[in-house]
């Protein structure tokens, strides 16, 4: 039985929980392809700590202006659709997809001390799909997703309400803690008043995420784990 003191545990996915070996990026292409008619890859558009329709808006402007003005969301459902469709087809052959150093034991560790959940910029299918697939899904029965149209900060206090409801467990900000690999997982804890525990096994490098300013930074979940386990509540 969990008390209103319980602590509360908002992990991202991408380069904090997992790798899929470029399943994700194959996916949002095929997607843009099918919906948006472009062919190749996406560049100039930095993915790492957005949400996916974020990003998907992103493209559109830059690769499709002849829409600007328009309003797309015909076109982002069926992206949603497309790409939720590739990411199944990837999910079911997992050879390059694996969990991170040290993850399992810090989300069991986690899950011992409170309650967890997701801030993520996958929309909700891709991320039950992901975590689903490295055998996390019990771990994460609510979150705030990348469907959202919003920044990551406002994401964050998303994630934390939906927690809130889902477990009628009155969380507080001083017990809260956000687990992610990005600068914008740093911004978002900050924006909620949650500590930040940051880690650089995604594509911000230490002195980046360093620079930011986190409660707590280590290299990986592993090599880091008596870090975390004498930051953490006990």
């Amino acid at each position: 039985m969990f008390s209103a003191a319980a602590p509360l545990f908002l992990y991202d996915i991408d380069g904090t929980l997992l790798l899929t070996g470029g399943s994700g990026y194959r996916s949002f292409l095929r997607a843009c392809y099918e919906v948006l008619g472009i062919d190749g890859p996406i560049r100039n558009i930095h993915m790492a700590g957005k949400l996916d329709r974020v990003i998907f808006h992103e493209i559109v402007e830059a690769f499709r202006p002849d829409l600007a003005g328009i309003d797309v969301t015909s076109y982002w459902e069926s992206f949603r659709e497309r790409y939720v469709e590739y990411l199944t087809l990837e999910s079911r052959h997992p050879a390059e997809w694996r969990l991170l150093p040290g993850v399992r034991a810090l989300v069991e560790y986690t899950a011992s001390l409170g309650k967890l959940a997701l801030l993520t910029g996958n929309i909700s299918e891709g991320a039950r799909i992901k975590v689903g697939t490295v055998g996390l899904a019990g771990f994460f029965p609510t979150g705030g997703y990348g469907e959202e149209y919003m920044s990551r900060a406002q994401l964050a206090q998303v994630a934390f309400e939906r927690a809130c409801e889902h477990y009628r467990i009155a969380f507080s900000a001083e017990a809260t803690y956000v687990l992610g690999d990005t600068v914008s997982d740093i911004t978002a804890a900050r924006a909620i008043g949650a500590r930040v525990i940051a880690v650089a096994t995604g594509t911000v490098s230490m002195a980046e995420l360093a620079e930011a300013g986190p409660d707590l930074l280590v290299e990986n979940f592993e090599t880091g784990d008596c870090q975390v386990r004498g930051f953490l509540p006990h």
